[in-house]
């Protein structure tokens, strides 16, 4: 049976990630695996949280990063310190349902490399929070961007921004995650798909955040800022084909 090796990036998420890391375990209780959460020192003093579940289960691990930050470096460390035949990563913020990781995990043991949780495939949705413009906007400029992304690039592929995914460790051996919050993601998955991996999509309903702030964005201006990003990563990957 493949060990698995769950890294959680996290930033000021100490009040939801107990009850991540307890639904991932219960998720993953059939399975060898190992939880690995990254923590950009996070004032909240998640990391500590997460110390005292190490302490109580050696298959929990802290790394603490002191001076460092950043979502996809911190997802590149876990990949350096996991011990996995296959890695899943996702949001810490409560908002990927970790049973999903069962369906992830069953499309890699069916030949894919790459089980990418999907928004934007039959099945799949978002769940708007009530009277949320935050939500709306979020939502909306989302679905927007997957479908300009999914024009220049593959459009068989839907969800280019999900961030929730099951990969083989030699996928990531050969392919080394690059670029800023979102866009590295973009750049992921077209990468592995000109590289010849098998990549597919399973359907999940992204929920709402259950405590703290969004990383993303919190008005208009700043997930237009975002968006431009993803735009100049996807122009970029169709003009140098992948490479």
């Amino acid at each position: 049976m493949k060990k698995i090796s769950v890294i959680l990036p996290t930033y000021n998420e100490k009040d939801n990630i107990t009850p991540l890391v307890l639904d991932i375990q219960t998720n993953l209780k059939d399975q060898e695996y190992e939880v690995i959460v990254v923590d950009d020192d996070s004032p909240d003093g998640t990391w500590k949280v997460v110390q005292e579940l190490e302490e109580k289960d050696d298959r929990i691990h802290i790394l603490r990063r002191c001076g460092r930050s950043g979502l996809t470096s911190a997802i590149s460390e876990g990949i350096d310190s996991s011990s996995g035949d296959v890695v899943v990563w996702m949001d810490a913020d409560l908002s990927m349902p970790p049973e999903k990781i069962k369906d992830l995990l069953e499309r890699v043991n069916d030949g894919y490399d790459l089980s990418v949780a999907s928004r934007y495939v039959p099945g799949g949705g978002i769940v708007l929070i009530e009277k949320s413009q935050d939500s709306f906007l979020s939502a909306i400029l989302s679905f927007v961007m997957n479908f300009v992304i999914q024009h220049l690039l593959d459009p068989s592929f839907k969800d280019y921004t999900s961030g929730f995914v099951a990969v083989k460790k030699e996928v990531l051996e050969d392919i080394k995650l690059r670029g800023d919050y979102g866009e590295y993601f973009i750049d992921f998955v077209y990468r592995s798909i000109k590289k010849g991996y098998k990549v597919t999509e399973v359907p999940y309903i992204c929920g709402a955040r259950q405590h703290g702030t969004s990383k993303t964005g919190s008005n208009l201006l700043q997930y237009i800022k975002r968006g431009q990003k993803y735009i100049w990563t996807t122009v970029r990957l169709r003009l140098t084909k992948g490479r």
